[in-house]
């Protein structure tokens, strides 16, 4: 009988909680005098990372190398409320729990990838955005309902799209913990295995169709031996 408890078959959980913003989280106090040394500064550009009365964003900000590192081992992305390729661990549902309630994120996505999951948690701020028939930008949302709903009462909106402003690394699992600098290790070996096969792949095409010039320059112009100068085709 197989032991499900064994520790080498256990999920390892990470968690991207930043150390420095980690109290402002769970301690009212620390997060009502963070507020007010903010609002009495006058520190305009920390009002725009959480709402009024509410946490700061405590997970990873993604650079855009660690965005690529993500994508590339894990390509599919899509909602939290849609994953079902495996059970989502709680310590993830705690803070995807967290998110929705301080209201973080416009949205928040599991990537994964098909055939060895190891899924990433991310939150994604952003806004909706709608255009007219000549793309010209005509208004923005916070929600895609509120940018449905305005498509629907205004003609002259054409549609809306959805731009990120910043992506946040909540958590991941997988079989085994790996460190940013592994996973990047990793991602950087398979992107090369891909990119060659890739490459490759197109190589062999461009031989063939080298060593074809010949037959499809005769299917173009027709046999040219035995036929005499000056003489019409």
């Amino acid at each position: 009988m197989t032991n499900l408890n064994n520790e080498s078959m256990k999920t390892v959980v990470e968690t991207f909680i930043i150390e420095e913003t980690q109290e402002l989280v769970y301690d009212n106090e620390q997060l009502e005098k963070w507020n007010g040394l903010v609002s009495s500064l006058g520190l305009k550009g920390q009002t725009k990372i959480c709402a009024p009365e509410k946490s700061p964003i405590p997970f990873l900000p993604m650079k855009n190398n660690v965005v690529r590192v993500f994508e590339t081992l894990c390509p599919r992305k899509v909602l939290v409320q849609e994953y079902d390729k495996t059970p989502i661990p709680v310590e993830i549902l705690s803070l995807v729990s967290l998110s929705v309630k301080e209201d973080y994120f416009t949205r928040i996505e599991i990537w994964y990838d098909d055939k060895d999951p190891d899924p990433a948690c991310v939150g994604i701020v952003g806004n909706f955005y709608s255009y007219d028939s000549k793309w010209n930008r005509v208004g923005e949302y916070k929600t895609e309902q509120e940018a449905k709903a305005d498509k629907e009462a205004n003609p002259t909106i054409h549609g809306f799209h959805f731009q990120i402003a910043q992506q946040y690394l909540i958590g991941r699992w997988a079989d085994v913990k790996m460190s940013l600098t592994e996973l990047t290790r990793r991602a950087n070996a398979l992107f090369i295995g891909q990119e060659k096969n890739n490459l490759l792949t197109s190589i062999k095409e461009y031989q063939r169709r080298i060593e074809d010039l010949e037959l499809r320059a005769e299917r173009e112009f027709g046999q040219f031996e035995g036929q005499a100068d000056g003489l019409p085709f």
